[in-house]
């Protein structure tokens, strides 16, 4: 498991997704696109961090209740601040102490929002493809399970190999330790559902797969992205 590098202190799981090479033989362009988990509490260090970039346009994942619970702090070279809300029903709400098999529960999760979600992904990769909205950076809370499949699907879109794809997503399991230690020390046997693992992001996969005849139909014909644009945008 790789080690945890937030680019940001006030963030747990920031990261750059420029570098990864594609089949081609390509890599994807560093400082244009980034991942992470909320933005409630970055520094004045940090908002300097984004505004060098600088950072223009960023994506939401949250459903509102998150968004009003923990507003994003952004620097003031962000224009578009972007809610694209996939709802998994209020978290907070749910009775920790009544799930019997916290993985079960994550996989048909991640099933669900491959299912789910489709028309907020379309507008996610509308918004990638315009020049003008990059840098971008998308999230979700944690950023690991709405965000770490909306990353699944760019980096596919881009011809990323499969195991560098999970090698990035398996990152956050050490990048959130420290965001969600409280928690998963008072309910120990629920730590699944404050982390990552491989067969999450594999059950999504494996839905696309044997529900929508593989990532490329998935991309192509049910989320409307143009491939060939987005490569022309973020490789070289």
């Amino acid at each position: 498991m790789k080690k945890c590098k937030s680019l940001i202190s006030g963030a747990h799981n920031m990261r750059d997704l420029g570098g990864f090479e594609n089949r081609f033989g390509k890599k994807v362009k560093s400082d244009m696109i980034f991942r992470s988990d909320d933005l409630t509490a970055i520094t004045m260090e940090d908002l300097d961090y984004l505004s060098r970039i600088p950072l223009r346009t960023v994506i939401d994942f949250r459903s509102i209740p998150e968004i009003d619970h923990a507003i994003d702090h952004l620097p003031q070279t962000v224009s578009k601040y972007i809610k694209l809300s996939i709802d998994l029903g209020n978290v907070s709400e749910i009775d920790l102490t009544k799930i019997e098999n916290p993985d079960i529960l994550m996989m048909q999760m991640y099933a669900e929002i491959v299912r789910k979600a489709q028309e907020q992904f379309k507008s996610f990769f509308k918004f990638l493809i315009e020049k003008t909205n990059t840098p971008i950076l998308y999230h979700c809370t944690a950023g690991k399970d709405r965000t770490g499949i909306a990353t699944a699907l760019f980096l596919s879109a881009l011809m990323v190999d499969k195991s560098d794809i999970i090698e990035d997503y398996m990152q956050s399991a050490d990048c959130l330790k420290k965001k969600f230690g409280d928690i998963v020390k008072r309910y120990p046997e629920l730590e699944s559902l404050f982390t990552v693992k491989e067969e999450y992001l594999l059950e999504a996969f494996k839905v696309i797969d044997n529900e929508y005849d593989g990532i490329e139909n998935y991309l192509v014909n049910h989320l409307d992205v143009n491939v060939l644009a987005l490569r022309e945008i973020y490789t070289f």
